[in-house]
Order: C-alpha cells, then structure tokens, then sequence
C-alpha cells in the first residue's frame, strides 16, 4: 500500500492537476485529475496524499515529497516509536553523483525561486535560487535541468521531475 505513492512524480501530477480550483482537498484534486484523463499511477498517487487542504501545487509536492521520505501524517495514533523505521528510504530512487540530492522535491527547490519572473531560461533560475541561498543539493538539480524557456513555476516543476 506504501509502494502506491511513488508511481508519479510531482510534475506528473501537476501535468494532470491543471485547472483545480485552490484551496482544494484530496478529492477535488482526484476529480481534476479523472477530468483530464490521468493515469492509474497519478490516480493512485493522489489517493495516497493526506487527506487535507491544499493550497497550490507545491502544497501537493510536499505531501508527496513527505510520504517518501517517512512523513508521518497518515500514521495511526499511539504507534510514535518505529514511524520513520518502517517507512524510510521507501522506494527512494538513489541520488546521481552521491549525496542527498534525491531528497530535494520540486516544491523545496520552488522556495528558492521565489521572486522569480517568467518567462526565463536555465541561467536565470539558477540566478534566482543563488540570489535566494539555495544550498547546494538543489542547485545541483537545477544544474542537470534542460535549457529552455521556462514560462512557469509549472514549466519548472516538469523539468525538475524530468532531471530527477
């Protein structure tokens, strides 16, 4: 059941998640994503998020980015000791080049984009997140993105989940 939250990355399901109408829940978000025909695996990712309010996309990208590296939000009360034991490293693809860049989410990475203005190629992102003290894992991801017109932080967020 664990597994079912790691078959879509984030830029996935906000591919499919176009047009939700923020604040949304987990079923409004399941209801956008059936409306624009998603797959079985971003279907079954969605079911697997939290049952909450979300408030923008990168809200969806930290509940996924949560549940894979041993959220506990969904635990059931009175089970404190052992949470993070029987969900750590779940699934985790191993980071390239070594080091913890697999831990970066595209919604940590948008944190340092913040003030960024679109549309705007590699270099200016990678401008942006200096300006906005990124550490080093996640320039280290904006570095292995495609150079391209971003128009988005949506445009970003798809080049991140394809770099990672």
């Amino acid at each position: 059941m664990v597994e079912a939250r790691f078959k879509a990355n984030p830029a996935m399901v906000e591919k499919y998640l176009a047009g939700v109408d923020y604040p949304a829940n987990r079923q409004d978000l399941i209801k956008r994503a059936r409306m624009n025909n998603a797959d079985s695996d971003v279907m079954e990712t969605l079911d697997s998020l939290p049952d909450q309010t979300y408030h923008s996309p990168i809200d969806v990208s930290k509940a996924m980015a949560g549940s894979e590296i041993g959220s506990t939000r969904r635990s059931p009360p009175g089970e404190g000791a052992g949470r993070e034991t029987e969900r750590e490293e779940t699934r985790e693809p191993p980071a390239r080049g070594g080091g913890e860049a697999s831990a970066v989410s595209p919604a940590e990475v948008q944190r340092y984009l913040r003030g960024m203005h679109y549309p705007a190629g590699k270099s200016e992102v990678i401008s942006q997140a200096q300006k906005n003290n990124a550490p080093g894992d996640v320039l280290d991801i904006l570095e292995r993105i495609r150079d391209r017109e971003f128009r988005s932080a949506a445009d970003v967020s798809k080049a991140l989940g394809e770099a990672m």
